[in-house]
């Protein structure tokens, strides 16, 4: 398993925007580095929170990463290139720091993982591997696993006010599959969860679907994921439950999300079902076989004017002692049935003294209707702005606290590109890499012509620009105001080398490399 370590001006230089054929999406190029964003279509509406975009690209796209951005197309960091997911900013010893998934990404139509969580500090430093590395796992038959380090899953990554890390697991093993008309001596993929300790990776808490299969039935999920061909060898195995989020109580019980059952189980501390928050609408508008219809009622609950199917990304908001908030993802659509209602944002208020659930705002753009077949999420932002990630399909949009978009943001073709999660948050990024600089001379025009970048830096605001015939003798040239993520200036002449200094808030001392100049631009 391969894993990544976390790593005056001229009028019109900008980055460069490139078409490599009629189904890829443009991406940025600069001079200075090698990094090659996609290029953001953005539209706005109106004002959108502070903060950066934060977000991952599918193996299919131009480059295979995780990216932060702003809402000007800007590119702000770059990772290195790997199967990585589940990017964004969290809160660890009261510090912010980026976490993301690292390591094998299995493909739909399995979509699960192996792979530990990444913890990177503010200066993109990797301080932490968040890992399971001993519980007795089998992977994909199809997938050879001998160089596995860690069987932690791509879909939840979850760091708690506890200071431990929320994460889940996917293990292939048999199972009797005889009640859902499949073979007795058949396959699962068994969901897990952990709670982990980020610092020792020692397991808090574990809990497998498969060792509560007597309180969540594999009859129950029939009509939302029918067994077919699934279940008869280890590469095909039948991948029932689904877990793709973990979120936590304040009484350090927890909420889990299962695709393929459309339903929500609060998992109590000795791993037993509390009660489950289930769909509740016609099996018609979900499953076209009525052979496969049954009478599901919302589970524990009576549910108000709210249905979901397939659902991600389960949080919890606003929790006193008989009642919380709720926010999901609705797909609304998967690999089963889809195209038959659009995807939303929902937030509902569930009452545990009442056993009812009432919507409290469903968000969708009605402008521009999406059907997200798979991942996704949607994040509470501050001033009740909302910020969804459309998984399957490449956009990002946010919406006001009147429940109308501000914001779309697209980085690829529909049905082409597909990002786990997406966010926005404020960041403050200092790297301990060196500024990079490439500079070469324009003959015709008889000047100097210098490019300069800074993967991941935030603060600085000016480059101070020293040039010369030797790296020893060197004087300042130029000095240009940040622009963009590649900033290029020009001095009369041909030099033979360029220090280019960034300077900005928090930076003591000018950081600098020297190169240098090419012949020849």
């Amino acid at each position: 398993m391969r894993l990544c370590s976390g790593f005056a001006a001229l009028c019109g230089f900008q980055a460069t925007l490139v078409v490599a054929e009629n189904t890829t999406w443009p991406w940025q190029t600069f001079k200075s580095s090698p990094h090659e964003p996609p290029s953001l279509k953005i539209s706005k509406s109106g004002p959108t929170r502070p903060g950066y975009l934060f977000f991952d690209q599918s193996w299919d796209a131009h480059q295979y990463s995780v990216f932060i951005m702003s809402d000007s197309n800007e590119l702000v960091w770059q990772s290195p290139p790997g199967d990585l997911k589940g990017f964004r900013v969290q809160k660890l010893d009261g510090k912010p720091v980026l976490t993301y998934f690292n390591g094998l990404g299995v493909p739909e139509p399995f979509g699960w993982g192996y792979g530990i969580v990444q913890i990177l500090d503010e200066s993109y430093q990797s301080i932490y591997n968040v890992s399971v590395t001993n519980d007795n796992y089998k992977a994909l038959g199809s997938i050879d696993s001998s160089s596995f380090i860690s069987w932690i899953d791509m879909h939840e990554s979850t760091i708690t006010t506890d200071g431990t890390m929320l994460v889940t697991g996917y293990n292939v093993t048999q199972a009797d599959l005889s009640s859902v008309e499949g073979p007795k001596n058949g396959w699962i993929a068994d969901s897990l969860f952990y709670e982990i300790d980020i610092k020792t990776n020692e397991i808090l808490f574990r809990w497998s679907a498969l060792d509560h299969i007597n309180q969540i039935p594999l009859e129950n999920v029939q009509p939302f994921y029918p067994v077919h061909d699934w279940g008869y060898n280890s590469s095909s195995p039948y991948g029932y439950f689904h877990i793709n989020s973990v979120d936590k109580f304040q009484d350090g019980t927890y909420i889990i999300s299962s695709r393929y059952y459309c339903s929500l189980f609060k998992i109590a501390k000795d791993g037993s079902v509390d009660w489950t928050l289930q769909v509740n609408f016609n099996f018609f508008e979900c499953v076209p076989d009525t052979n496969m219809r049954q009478g599901q009622t919302g589970g524990d609950f009576t549910l108000n004017g709210i249905k979901f199917s397939y659902q991600h990304d389960a949080r919890i908001h606003e929790e006193t002692e008989d009642a919380f908030t709720l926010s999901i993802f609705d797909n609304a659509n998967s690999d089963i049935q889809n195209g038959t209602g659009h995807t939303e944002g929902i937030f509902m208020n569930v009452n545990l003294a009442t056993h009812e659930v009432s919507l409290v705002q469903s968000l969708h753009d009605q402008r521009d209707e999406i059907f997200s077949t798979s991942q996704g999420n949607t994040q509470l932002l501050p001033e009740k702005h909302v910020l969804m990630g459309y998984g399957s399909n490449p956009k990002i949009k946010e919406y006001n606290s009147n429940g109308f978009c501000v914001m779309t943001a697209q980085f690829g073709f529909d049905n082409v590109i597909s990002s786990y999660r997406s966010y926005r948050s404020p960041w403050v990024g200092v790297p301990k890499t060196l500024p990079d600089v490439f500079s070469c001379i324009d003959q015709g025009r008889n000047r100097t012509n210098i490019y300069m970048s800074w993967n991941g830096a935030t603060e600085h605001n000016q480059w101070k620009v020293f040039g010369g015939a030797t790296p020893s003798d060197l004087s300042p040239v130029a000095v240009a105001r940040k622009s963009g993520f590649e900033t290029v200036t020009s001095v009369k002449g041909s030099l033979g080398y360029i220090r280019a200094e960034a300077h900005g808030l928090g930076i003591q001392k000018g950081v600098s490399k020297i190169v240098p100049v090419e012949n020849g631009c």
